[in-house]
């Protein structure tokens, strides 16, 4: 295994050490046994080198525009050899028993489950609330200050023990998190490392393995209400009825769950929207200390309390392709060839007009989705492209690929939703 994994390593980064990852892949046949050994001692006694467990932590960036620190996303680099090791560990010993033990209601780092699916679980859950009577249908948003790097590490622990995994694995994967260090690199600059005692490394394996089985006893109190997870962004769907309106008790139910778990919700980023069948259908009561909003952003869309009306989504969308064409602009002048491209708009723009397009691409052809075809119809027209568009067939190909993933595989996150023949 060990020799596999060393022979196909990717191209990465290499971590504090600076040794890089081709040095392992060149000579993986004269490392393996060596290798080999070294983790497999680490195994046995539950313990990893320290020098392994130090990090280069590199600020990545949130958003497109930065104004400060807090829009920037701490990534950190291992050693490659580290990251080998984690996955090694991950693979043969932790993914199939995290996988049946994490619940249904996670999207992330989960085969069969991603923010697609995730958002047509969200939509299909209030029209489904909507078509059943629901008056209305509130949808919360909750946002944890500095997710990752708050999680209390003896709460972890001992939730990390509750899981049906071989002791020693159990015993290394807590030693993982044990006398982490870490430093910070950014425009040349290199701090000195730092001692952390808290919260779980993103850019590594395990990381974020760790943070899905913290939130994993995260459940709705209601069993009317609905409950989704990706990785640290959290909803909760609540329909509202004539004599039945539960989401205060879930937002109580939140509150209680970050204090016990000592991780800080931060209610200045926790929202709710209010999605009705029509605008003369009145608000239900406002619910202390959460913002109201007309607009969501979730995983990346922006979805409106109205179903059907794309008009933030897609003025977003068509702004950030419009900004990005300009680099297409640039590289024609410069004598790019068409296939190239080709290449770029495909990366650069098409790749906007596609991300979630099962989840929005039934909007009205007319209104909405009509603007993709203008758009690119005149990039091929200026000659940045080769060929014409026809988005209804691009969104009727996704929907094929989607439906033929759900129906032939039965851990596909959106079996459930399936209607019982």
């Amino acid at each position: 295994m060990v020799h596999n994994f060393l022979r196909k390593l990717k191209r990465t980064t290499s971590g504090p050490d600076d040794i890089p990852y081709w040095f392992w892949k060149t000579y993986a046949e004269i490392l393996t046994p060596v290798i080999t050994r070294i983790f497999n001692t680490s195994l046995k006694s539950g313990k990893i080198p320290n020098v392994w467990k130090r990090a280069d932590v590199i600020p990545s960036p949130k958003e497109n525009s930065i104004n400060s620190c807090s829009q920037l996303r701490p990534i950190s680099l291992t050693d490659v050899i580290m990251r080998l090791f984690e996955k090694c560990v991950y693979q043969s010993e932790v993914a199939d028993t995290v996988y049946n033990y994490i619940g249904d209601d996670q999207f992330a780092y989960k085969k069969g489950h991603n923010s697609t699916m995730a958002l047509i679980k969200y939509q299909h859950m209030w029209l489904k609330s909507l078509d059943e009577g629901a008056k209305s249908v509130r949808v919360i948003t909750f946002d944890f200050s500095k997710a990752f790097d708050s999680v209390p590490h003896d709460i972890l622990f001992n939730k990390i023990k509750k899981i049906p995994i071989n002791p020693y694995i159990i015993n290394w994967m807590i030693d993982f998190l044990n006398n982490r260090r870490q430093r910070v690199k950014v425009d040349g600059v290199t701090t000195e490392f730092l001692d952390i005692n808290r919260g779980v490394p993103q850019g590594t394996v395990l990381g974020p393995i760790m943070f899905t089985i913290m939130v994993n006893d995260i459940k709705e109190v209601s069993l009317s209400n609905d409950l989704s997870k990706f990785a640290d962004d959290i909803a909760i769907i609540a329909p509202v009825y004539d004599h039945e309106d539960s989401a205060g008790g879930e937002v109580e139910n939140m509150k209680l769950w970050s204090n016990e778990n000592r991780m800080s919700l931060n209610m200045e980023k926790t929202y709710e929207m209010i999605v009705r069948g029509k605008v003369s259908t009145p608000l239900p009561y406002h619910i202390p200390s959460i913002k109201r909003k007309e607009w969501l952003k979730l995983l990346g869309v922006t979805m409106e309390d109205i179903p059907g009306k794309w008009d933030k989504h897609f003025e977003e969308m068509m702004k950030k392709a419009s900004s990005r064409m300009y680099i297409l602009r640039v590289c024609k002048h410069y004598g790019l060839s068409t296939h190239q491209l080709d290449l770029l708009f495909n990366s650069l723009i098409v790749s906007l007009f596609t991300f979630a397009v099962e989840v929005w691409g039934g909007a009205s052809y007319n209104k909405y989705v009509s603007q993709i075809d203008k758009f690119v119809n005149r990039a091929y027209r200026n000659g940045y492209i080769s060929n014409r568009s026809d988005f209804k067939a691009t969104i009727s190909n996704r929907d094929k690929k989607l439906w033929s993933r759900i129906i032939n595989d039965d851990k596909n996150a959106l079996c459930n939703l399936l209607p019982n023949v």
